[in-house]
């Protein structure tokens, strides 16, 4: 791959330059093969945290980790088995306080780079209180991770009507990661060594070193570098994308799109206030976007090898080989949603999903109230079925849709609270689920948490979710702003349904043929100060002059660049 200009000093080429110039200015992957690229670095980023979901799962009882272990009791193992959850939680506020001052690329690097240390770690381990630290250094690199891959296939998309498809593919790329650590740990079942539950949990770092290996030579997203400043490398990466110039009409009004969209959220910047996550009255109801994001998923697959043997009363071995069949079946009903996601919209699946799960859950709860031979292989075909639905509703519209509504400037914070949201239910889920399990006045009522959560989840998506299919990123602006922002440009711009909508937000930013010399010269001088480089392009097209030196207006100063005001 070509190595990518300087920002500062980098000229793009002119309208009319041939297309040997411009894909030796662009790099040599573009187009769907680097959208591609950066799907398969992503996707295989996240199996590192399926193989985390389910690699423990399938281990925990055998012999070899016991002994291992010094033979941990039920509150130990539940504390290994959690904490790598409330770690995960911890990376994603990481996130949500650090994640704009590194690029989305650049923290899926970095959350490798902890996982490999954190599986080295917990590989070797030799004592609980050695693992457990293990499991929170991974933990750490997987919250990084989940903050940032979904928001980084997100971006990288062009196309509205794939965008979906995209980031539910990482959540199944999870998912088959999750199937094979299951089936790895059923393999190891015949083993008797400490390879039994070694081998599994260091196998991590592979798909670590892979993803890695995939993102470096990929820039980052046009999203993230326009919002940082660096409009030349935002612009680069739009070209490669599109593969035309930056004044081809789509990948210009592309580009109009992220503006418009940053000049909405600067002129209702109000801040993040905590009453507004309670009812929000701001004009880009930005703490409404965060806190409708943060949906609760059932993580049962953390804990399915569990269920098999202490609720349906299963043996070891025929409960393992049942954990790995049920994620199999998660991840086999999750591609299969992939290629059929886009058909229909983000609350008809969620909205289905949740009415499914909830017959299957009820169904799989009274199987569990009545204890028995024929119960216990009714209640674990109800939860196959529960699986079935989860896969390819739940389990990735949660990501989807909550990458789909964050607005730009806080992407990096909703997105990871979202995640965090997720974790933490889930350390709780984990960490209580044995502990009731053992105890005969709790026992199987733990599920009804399941039930009870499912139903609600019905009427959160119909009355808090507005529908996102078929929309930009920045388009779904549109349907949280005010009024008084409706009436704007830039809003306008966004709405596509005027054609002339983009012409007038352009006119009234100055996007347009401009000959006036006077400005040409304050816009050169004013980028020296600011850091934003020299004057790429004349003519008419998205940057001339009086449009850059407007874009010059939104930026602060600072010897690291310009950047969009954040507050």
């Amino acid at each position: 791959m070509a190595p990518m200009q300087s920002s500062r000093h980098r000229t793009l080429p002119p309208t009319g330059s041939n297309t040997v110039e411009r894909i030796f200015e662009m790099g040599s992957l573009q187009g769907k093969k680097l959208y591609t690229r950066a799907l398969i670095g992503g996707g295989i980023a996240m199996m590192t945290f399926g193989w985390d979901a389910g690699v423990l799962g399938g281990i925990l009882l055998t012999p070899e980790f016991q002994t291992a272990m010094g033979m941990p009791n039920t509150t130990t193992i539940s504390m290994i088995t959690s904490v790598f959850l409330l770690a995960s939680w911890l990376g994603c506020i990481i996130m949500s306080l650090i994640g704009m001052i590194q690029g989305r690329r650049m923290w899926i690097l970095i959350g490798n780079l902890v996982s490999v240390v954190g599986s080295v770690v917990s590989a070797c381990s030799y004592s609980p209180g050695q693992l457990i630290v293990g499991r929170i250094i991974v933990g750490i690199g997987n919250g990084l991770i989940t903050s940032m891959v979904p928001s980084w296939a997100a971006e990288m998309a062009i196309d509205k009507s794939k965008r979906g498809q995209g980031v539910n593919s990482m959540i199944a790329s999870a998912t088959v990661a999750t199937a094979l650590a299951y089936w790895i740990d059923f393999g190891m079942v015949f083993a008797h060594s400490q390879a039994v539950w070694r081998f599994p949990v260091a196998f991590q770092i592979v798909f670590s070193i892979a993803s890695s290996a995939v993102l470096w030579p990929l820039p980052d997203t046009p999203r993230w570098y326009y919002v940082r400043g660096r409009i030349s490398e935002g612009d680069s990466v739009l070209q490669r994308l599109f593969t035309t110039s930056i004044s081809d009409p789509d990948c210009r009004q592309a580009k109009l799109d992220i503006f418009a969209s940053l000049e909405l959220e600067q002129s209702g910047a109000t801040g993040l206030r905590l009453r507004d996550f309670f009812w929000d009255t701001s004009d880009m109801q930005n703490a409404r976007r965060i806190r409708t994001g943060m949906i609760i998923i059932d993580m049962i697959f953390y804990y399915t090898t569990t269920i098999f043997q202490l609720y349906i009363g299963l043996a070891p071995l025929k409960a393992s080989a049942l954990a790995g069949a049920a994620n199999t079946v998660l991840s086999i009903c999750n591609w299969a949603g992939v290629f059929y996601f886009e058909r229909l919209g983000r609350k008809t699946w969620l909205i289905g999903g949740a009415t499914a799960q909830t017959v299957f859950m009820a169904v799989f709860v009274a199987m569990l109230a009545n204890p028995g031979v024929k119960t216990g292989a009714a209640a674990a075909s109800m939860l196959f079925c529960w699986i079935a639905v989860f896969g390819p509703t739940w389990a990735p519209l949660s990501y989807v849709y909550a990458s789909d509504i964050m607005p730009l400037r806080y992407r990096h914070i909703g997105f990871s609270l979202s995640v965090s949201c997720q974790w933490l239910f889930a350390f709780i889920t984990v960490f209580a689920g044995p502990i009731a399990a053992a105890d005969k006045n709790v026992g199987w009522k733990v599920w009804i948490w399941f039930l009870v959560f499912n139903f609600l989840s019905i009427f959160y998506v119909w009355f808090a979710c507005p529908e996102t299919r078929g929309k930009s990123l920045e388009e779904i602006d549109l349907l949280f702003i005010s009024d008084r922002l409706r009436s704007s440009e830039a809003a306008k711009t966004l709405d596509h349904a005027s054609s002339s909508s983009s012409s007038a937000y352009a006119a009234h930013k100055g996007l347009r043929d401009v000959e006036d010399v006077g400005a040409e010269k304050e816009f050169e001088l004013r980028s020296e100060e600011k850091g934003l480089g020299a004057i790429e392009e004349r003519g008419s097209s998205a940057d001339s002059v009086n449009g850059r030196l407007a874009i010059v207006e939104s930026f602060e100063g600072g010897g690291g660049g310009g950047r969009f005001k954040e507050g």
